[in-house]
C-alpha cells in the first residue's frame, strides 16, 4: 500500500501553494479530489498538473458531472488506475455511462453507506457492477462516535465481504464540528493525534492507494502519512 498526498478542492486558494511544494519535491504521486471545481475548472488545473514532469495520479476521486470521456482522459495521462464516486442515494449520486471502466470505480461510503446492490454483479440496481468499496474511515468511526449503528454495521459487513480499491484518510476530530454538516470529520488535521483512530481500521486499507483527504499543505501532509505508516495496528469493531 502507498499512502498518497492529497490535491484537494475544498479551499481553492490553496490550490497553487500545493502544486508549487509538489514541483518542488521529488513526490511524483498524488491523488486528486477535484470534486468542487466544475469541468472548465477542471480543465484548467488539468493541464498545470501536465506541466510537472513525471507527475502520475493513481487514484481520482470523479465528481458527479465526470463523464467518461474525462475519465479516459485521466487514466491516459496521469496513468489513473482507480477512481472513486458517491452512492447512488446520496446527495451527490453518480450517473455517467462507465462502459468497460466500471470495474476500476470504488463507491465511498459519505453520508449513507454503500448499498449491496451497487456491488454485487447483475445487480437488481442495474447497470454494471463496480469494482467495490472506497472506504471513507473518518465518516465511518464519526457514524460509529454518534451511534449510528446500522451505517456502521452495514458498512463493517461490506469491508468483510466486498474488494477494497482505494480509501480516503482524512482527520477524526470529536467534538469539532466540520464546516459542512457539524460532525466530527473533517479536511483538515489541527494535530497528527486526529489520525489516531485509524489504528483501529489498519487491517482494512487497501493492498494499492490510500490517499490523504485534506486541505492542508503539502509538507503538513507528508508529516500526516509518517505518523499514519508508524501508527500500530488495532483491533476494532
Amino acid at each position: 500500500m502507498q499512502i498518497l498526498p492529497g490535491l484537494t478542492s475544498t479551499k481553492r486558494e490553496r490550490i497553487g501553494a500545493f502544486i508549487a511544494d509538489l514541483r518542488r519535491s521529488d513526490e511524483r504521486l498524488i491523488a486528486l479530489f477535484p470534486t468542487c471545481l466544475d469541468k472548465g475548472e477542471r480543465r484548467e488545473l488539468y493541464r498545470e498538473l501536465e506541466s510537472i514532469p513525471g507527475l502520475g495520479i493513481p487514484h481520482v476521486h470523479a465528481r458527479a458531472d465526470c463523464d467518461l470521456e474525462e475519465m479516459r482522459y485521466l487514466e491516459r495521462t496521469f496513468g489513473t488506475e482507480a477512481f472513486n464516486i458517491h452512492p447512488r442515494r446520496s446527495g451527490h449520486p453518480f450517473a455517467a455511462d462507465l462502459d468497460g471502466l466500471a470495474g476500476r470505480v470504488f463507491i465511498e461510503n459519505v453520508e449513507v453507506p454503500v448499498e449491496d446492490a451497487e456491488l454485487v454483479p447483475e445487480s437488481p440496481a442495474g447497470g454494471p457492477a463496480f469494482g467495490g468499496l472506497c472506504p471513507d474511515f473518518s465518516h465511518l468511526e464519526n457514524a460509529r462516535l454518534h451511534d449510528r449503528g446500522a451505517y456502521v454495521e452495514t458498512t463493517m459487513r461490506q469491508l468483510g465481504r466486498f474488494p477494497i480499491g482505494c480509501c480516503h484518510l482524512s482527520a477524526l476530530r470529536v467534538g469539532v464540528p466540520n464546516a459542512w454538516s457539524g460532525e466530527w470529520d473533517h479536511h483538515a488535521f489541527a494535530a497528527l493525534t486526529d489520525f489516531d483512530y485509524l489504528a483501529a481500521y489498519r487491517r482494512f486499507f487497501p493492498a494499492s492507494w490510500a490517499s490523504l483527504e485534506l486541505e492542508n499543505s503539502f509538507s503538513e501532509q507528508l508529516e500526516a502519512r509518517a505518523y499514519i505508516v508508524a501508527l500500530p495496528a488495532g483491533g476494532g469493531d
